[in-house]
């Protein structure tokens, strides 16, 4: 009999509260009857039961009886420590996830067609295991009911934006939302990338930059450049710069380092790396929430056996989608357009021309656009204006939002 598992029940006797908290699920006891043991305890605990000798027997006699009867419980409540509960469920799931890794290595060997992203794929599942919730409909539902009750709240529901119109068509970026940033090159998606991270950033919430183009430094460089005001090609060497803008450089880089925010640049980053670096940082920054931002999608490396760059692609967006909602955050990914919106004499972009756009556009949650007049127009009587066009929603308005961006400092505001 696993002592291990015999631990975690009688934490649970001891402590009822812990059945509320744990990661754990039926699945990740070997043991059959202490699966069963653990199914009726959660099923108890869901029904705001006590749960003992007593209320087990009543609930049922017997399984109890088969166990041993309540001296068994009784003997199980005296091994349990709740004190050291997180302990023996973090061993419980390791022990889960090796043996599991294992099971999945030793069938891959055995087959005859071995296919390594299968593998890799199950493998990320397994190490996933414990680390997110289950819930259940009937959980879900007196949620939806509680809402109504909560204090009056601002239309912001999600990880604001920072930009008051958008904001207001989206409400935010919200959990579990696949956004798709689409443009052509140098119309302004990293710089609104950035306006989104030090809105995110700003508010308490912790932005993930996955950037597969550009260093860490050289973002870290044009954000400071944008919260100094400070020209871009001037902050190239700031030892150049005038008192006044030294010391502008200098509170904006002091701003920057007392935000939470995380920015891995390699260049061959896969959706294996990805998933494990957000899973990294929800143990990390635990209780707040995190928004991914990727720069950009078909610069993420999918190994693999593939008949074409559309199903490579069309295989990275359903991935991207499965990151928001495994982990129930926002990923906004930054994605380039094919060179077809050049040919039209309409040059504002749609989702159809995202390169490889067919699943891409299928997956989003949320599809933005960004256009500039003065990106074709030399002679635009609007060098400053920037058109974000929010071209799909799955479960909000779509339209058009104006804003000024400043290319020379990348300041993007209302």
């Amino acid at each position: 009999m696993s002592l291990l598992e015999r631990e975690i029940l009688g934490s649970f006797l001891k402590d009822n509260t812990l059945l509320q908290e744990t990661n754990l699920a039926v699945y990740h006891f070997n043991e059959s009857h202490h699966k069963d043991l653990f199914k009726m305890m959660v099923e108890m605990a869901q029904q705001g039961k006590a749960i003992d000798h007593v209320t087990l027997m009543a609930e049922n006699q017997s399984l109890i009886l088969n166990l041993g009867g309540p001296a068994y419980v009784l003997d199980l409540q005296s091994k349990g420590n709740s004190n050291h509960f997180e302990t023996y469920e973090q061993t419980l799931l390791e022990q889960y996830r090796n043996a599991e890794t294992e099971k999945a290595i030793t069938e891959w060997l055995a087959s005859k067609e071995k296919d390594t992203r299968q593998l890799l794929d199950k493998i990320e599942t397994i190490q996933d295991a414990g680390t997110i919730n289950e819930s259940d409909r009937i959980t879900l539902l007196a949620e939806l009911i509680d809402e109504v009750n909560n204090p009056k709240s601002s239309y912001i529901t999600g990880i604001p934006s920072g930009l008051t119109e958008l904001d207001k068509m989206t409400g935010g970026w919200q959990a579990e939302d696949s956004i798709i940033l689409g443009a052509r090159p140098s119309m302004g998606k990293t710089a609104l990338m950035l306006k989104f991270m030090l809105s995110a950033a700003r508010n308490g919430d912790v932005p993930i930059v996955f950037s597969l183009e550009m260093s860490a430094k050289a973002l870290l460089r044009r954000l400071a450049s944008t919260i100094g005001e400070i020209n871009g090609y001037m902050a190239r060497n700031p030892q150049n710069l005038n008192d006044g803008m030294q010391r502008k450089w200098t509170k904006a880089v002091g701003e920057i380092s007392n935000l939470k925010f995380e920015i891995y640049d390699h260049s061959d980053q896969t959706i294996q790396y990805i998933r494990s670096k957000v899973r990294k940082a929800q143990k990390e920054y635990k209780g707040k929430r995190i928004i991914v931002m990727i720069d950009y999608l078909t610069l993420i490396q999918n190994p693999g056996r593939f008949v074409s760059d559309h199903a490579k692609y069309s295989d990275v967006s359903r991935r991207l989608k499965a990151i928001a909602k495994d982990y129930n955050l926002p990923v906004i990914t930054l994605a380039q357009l094919s060179r077809g919106v050049e040919q039209r004499q309409d040059k504002r972009p749609n989702p159809s021309d995202l390169r490889e756009s067919g699943s891409i556009e299928q997956d989003a949650d949320v599809i933005l656009m960004l256009y500039r007049d003065s990106y074709y127009n030399k002679e635009s009587t609007k060098p400053n204006e920037l058109e974000i066009s929010v071209a799909k929603q799955r479960n909000g308005a779509t339209g058009p939002v104006t804003v000024n961006y400043n290319r020379s400092t990348g300041v993007i505001k209302d």
